[in-house]
């Protein structure tokens, strides 16, 4: 079997077209094609071949595209690291992986001469190693390379590591394909659309772009996330789409700028990540005045339900804006107990999920990989039900349950409840070890800008719209919550000082 690169079709019907778009220049179609097949020439060149990894540390660049496909043409399997970590984080996947050339972006040389991978190339002022623009300029007519063989590996894509060490989830060339013509049907993406991406291309978020490429669409790379930024970006790009996380779209709903933006372009607002609380939806649909589409899924799956812009109607079902959708094109998806047998409508189980678009494993870990594709269906870790229409709720991640004598308390229902509150900007839920009860409900919450919140006040608040086991029975007060690079709260980090070492395990 063959699969199609993601660039080769649009860059024949597209050709003149804005491919990537950055804060200095824009690469059409064409020269991204060309590029990519340069830079496939000068890798060859430097002795990567079928199966070696290339590590990628870059900010959110123009070349983060063509770099990707002449991977995907060479035959190699692109590793693109997430330049918030420490050097010693990203020695570790750089290790793991076992990557032969390093490839490192503007501002990313101390980091990229640390890590001292032999062959190391840079584009942008400057850097460590040779120049990438000399690289491919050296090839002026490269090699038209192809087909790919579908089940090759194209990328290794290291998980976020919010339970601990990362493991890297390996891309085949079919579930790059599988992704970005999943997004392009469901998001009905048309050639001349304009998608600013705000989430890192390391993450998962980087099909979402490959989406808009193979449909001939324009992608505005977002460097570093601000609200402001953000809100003028899409003015000025007349954008179509914008991805954002739940975190991001309430600092825009509560930001000054929100009230005067310009969203008249504005299609869809995409999201997903973590969950959202359906007040703050509510709140964003008031402020963007557009389609919503939620994404839910993994870097393992991509997204593998989706809560369409139809679906999120406060009006006449206020009850989806609590859903994660139904099941997106190519995917099956499952809720199921123990024993893998699937549930009937409204009882709790873990989410599995199969489909093209699904890694083929982990990179170097076959038992966790059997563990998580066992039975041939993808185990997410995240537990839900399925409602009698169909439609799937998430109730938490299963390392996130809490059991208070006895009883199961879900922290995403405590969370939506608290985001409800005048005064919260933010809340998680955590449990806490509690003498009587095992583990108690705990909440860590954060103010509106100019509010206070008092702890004693939360806590009734909650009283009064969940039962009394799910309440919280204590409230901290902090001026931020930590976070990951896509905006999900670390809750491990927020346990640390309620657990001792060795006590609750933690995701």
């Amino acid at each position: 079997m063959i699969a199609p690169d993601l660039l080769r079709n649009p860059a024949r019907r597209f050709a003149d077209a804005a491919c990537m778009v950055g804060e200095e220049r824009t690469l059409t179609f064409a020269q991204c094609d060309r590029r990519a097949d340069a830079l496939a020439a000068a890798l060859a060149e430097r002795g990567v071949g079928p199966g070696d990894r290339v590590a990628l540390l870059a900010l959110n660049e123009v070349e983060y595209l063509e770099i990707q496909v002449a991977a995907q043409r060479l035959g190699a399997i692109l590793v693109p690291l997430n330049y918030r970590l420490a050097v010693s984080e990203l020695a570790f996947i750089v290790g793991d992986a076992g990557a032969e050339v390093l490839i490192h972006g503007p501002g990313q040389a101390e980091p990229a001469a640390a890590l001292g991978v032999a062959r190391t190339l840079h584009f942008g002022p400057d850097g460590v190693g040779e120049s990438y623009e000399d690289a491919l300029a050296a090839h002026p007519d490269p090699e038209r390379r192809g087909p790919l063989a579908a089940d090759a590996a194209a990328c290794i894509l290291y998980t976020s590591g919010t339970t601990g060490r990362p493991k890297g989830a390996v891309l085949s060339n079919l579930a790059l394909y599988a992704r970005a013509a999943a997004h392009g049907v469901e998001l009905h993406i048309s050639p001349g659309d304009v998608f600013v991406q705000t989430l890192p291309m390391f993450h998962i978020a980087s099909n979402l772009s490959y989406g808009f490429t193979y449909c001939g669409a324009a992608n505005v790379m977002v460097r570093a996330f601000d609200p402001m930024g953000v809100v003028e970006t899409i003015a000025r790009h007349g954008a179509s789409h914008v991805l954002l996380v739940p975190t991001t779209i309430n600092m825009i709903v509560n930001h000054p700028v929100a009230a005067k933006a310009d969203f008249g372009h504005l299609r869809t607002v995409l999201y997903g990540a973590s969950a959202i609380a359906p007040e703050v939806l509510r709140r964003a649909i008031d402020v963007f005045r557009c389609g919503f589409v939620q994404f839910f899924g993994m870097t393992e799956t991509s997204g593998c339900t989706l809560l369409r812009a139809a679906d999120h109607d406060p009006v006449h079902h206020p009850e989806r804006l609590a859903s994660a959708g139904t099941d997106t094109v190519s995917f099956e998806t499952r809720v199921v107990d123990g024993d893998d047998r699937e549930l009937p409508p409204g009882e709790v189980g873990e989410i599995v999920t199969r489909g093209p678009a699904v890694m083929t494993g982990y990179w170097n870990a076959p038992e966790a990989s059997a563990e998580a594709l066992r039975n041939g269906w993808m185990h997410t870790g995240d537990l839900g039900y399925r409602a009698a229409d169909g439609y799937l709720y998430v109730t938490d991640r299963l390392k996130d349950m809490i059991v208070s004598g006895g009883e199961n308390v879900y922290p995403r229902e405590v969370e939506d409840v608290l985001f409800e509150h005048p005064d919260v900007l933010e809340a998680a839920v955590i449990g806490v070890p509690d003498d009587r009860w095992g583990e108690r409900v705990h909440a860590v919450v954060c103010a509106r800008p100019g509010h206070t919140v008092d702890a004693d006040a939360v806590i009734v608040f909650c009283k009064g719209r969940l039962a009394g086991y799910k309440c919280p029975r204590s409230v901290e007060v902090v001026a931020s919550l930590p976070k990951n690079v896509t905006g999900k709260i670390l809750k491990r980090e927020l346990r640390a000082a309620h657990w001792p070492s060795g006590g609750r395990a933690v995701g």
